[in-house]
Parts: structure tokens; sequence; C-alpha cells
């Protein structure tokens, strides 16, 4: 058995004042099964040629994710954080049977952000519901877009999570892993190197481009939702 182990925390360049949800990162196992692993920056793929994931890798390094998979700090899957929930809205626990959620989590900032803001990434590794406000504010909408996104396809509100209360870092929303993929290429163009980790590396090529005529409108196919949805029965 390993000794205690530090908690690590993001490189900071220069002095940024505390963040109350910042990421905490202490190395432990998961205690739930792993049905949404990350994809490390350093594992193979078939998706990508050697020049494609040189570039992926450079990519990272601009958007200082981490962990990075490189040196000590180790891979994504090396850190779990177990948030509990706690709230008066008991629809998290009436449609999941759970009470809190048991993440992988990463961190990234955009390059040219003159604020340098760090936006924390984060998913139920065993579910796979993913935290979505983060890629609305790196992308710079407003706190009412994530709102308009669910409401802009029929019966994703119902699967879907707005965490108010409980720990601080979980707070936001939530939903289903297919669900919120699909809804990020919509809209994540300008960050979607950021967002292989979480959703894999297919997903820089899949991403509408910021020209297309339905980017950003938050539009997914219907049978996405249904899926989720029959998924989301199997929770209970």
């Amino acid at each position: 058995m390993d000794g205690p182990t530090t908690p690590l925390t993001p490189p900071a360049p220069k002095r940024q004042k505390l963040v109350k949800d910042a990421a905490v990162f202490i190395k432990g196992e998961p205690t739930m099964a792993v049905n949404f692993p990350p994809f490390e920056c350093n594992e193979a793929s078939i998706h990508l040629s050697k020049d494609q994931k040189q570039e992926l890798e450079r990519k990272h390094r601009e958007y200082e994710i981490f962990p990075s998979g490189k040196r000590d700090t180790g891979l994504i899957a090396n850190y779990v954080r177990h948030i509990p929930y706690s709230s008066e809205k008991k629809k998290f626990f009436a449609q999941t049977g759970r009470e809190a959620f048991d993440v992988f989590q990463y961190t990234f900032t955009v390059p040219g952000d003159p604020e340098r803001r760090t936006h924390t990434v984060m998913w139920d590794y065993n579910v796979g519901l993913v935290r979505i406000t983060p890629f609305f504010k790196a992308c710079r909408y407003s706190k009412t877009t994530p709102a308009k996104a669910l409401q802009t396809n029929p019966g994703l509100k119902n699967l879907s999570y707005s965490i108010t209360g409980g720990a601080l870092a979980a707070q936001g929303y939530w939903m289903p892993y297919q669900c919120a993929r699909a809804i990020c290429l919509t809209f994540c163009h300008p960050i979607r190197w950021a967002l292989t980790p979480v959703f894999g590396p297919t997903f820089i090529k899949e991403c509408l481009p910021q020209v297309h005529a339905d980017f950003a409108k938050f539009k997914i196919d219907l049978t996405t939702t249904h899926m989720a949805a029959l998924e989301a029965e199997g929770w209970r």
C-alpha cells in the first residue's frame, strides 16, 4: 500500500485569486465500475495518425490540460473524486438512485484568455453524467444558454439536472454522456482540442465549424435523447 498522497493542483504561472470551486486532485482508485473512462493523450488511437497525435499533444500543452499524463502529474484516470450531493430538490436521487457523483476530472485554460480562467471538466465515470456548464463558460456564452440548449431538444430537460445545492464544484447543468457530447459538437469547435479527454479524439473532427448553418443552435438528433432515456432507466 502506498503512503498518504499529497494533493496535486494544476500549475499556476502567476498568482491568481482563490476559486471556491477549484478542482482538487488526489490520487485514488475508482469505487464503482468505470463505464466512461478518460481518453488519455498518451494512448494509442486508431483514429489519429502519428502527426495528428503529435498535434493533439501540442494542443493539450497550449490548453494547459492537467493532469497531462506527463512526468509526475499522472493520468486523468489516476485521480477520482467523490462529491456528495445535498439539496432540498430530490429529483437527482429519485431518478438516479444515487446521492453523489463519482467523477474523473481535469482542467484547461483557453489560449489567449486575458483572464486566464481555469475550467474544470468533470463527468461521472459510472453513469456518464457530464457537467456541461464549463463548456459554455469557456466559449463565453451567457448563464442562461445551457437552459436554452435543453429547451431546444424535446425530452432532454427531463434527463438533465440543474445542481444548485451541495458541493460548489458540482453545481451547474449535468446531462447524459451521449447528449452532452452531441450538444458540444454543435458549439465547441473553438475549444475542441481541450475536450478530447472526455469525448475522445474523433471529437476534433466531428465538431461543427463556426461557419456551419447549424453552429450554436444546440439541436441534437432525437434518437440520441431517446437512447439516453433508455440508459437512464438502468440507473435506478
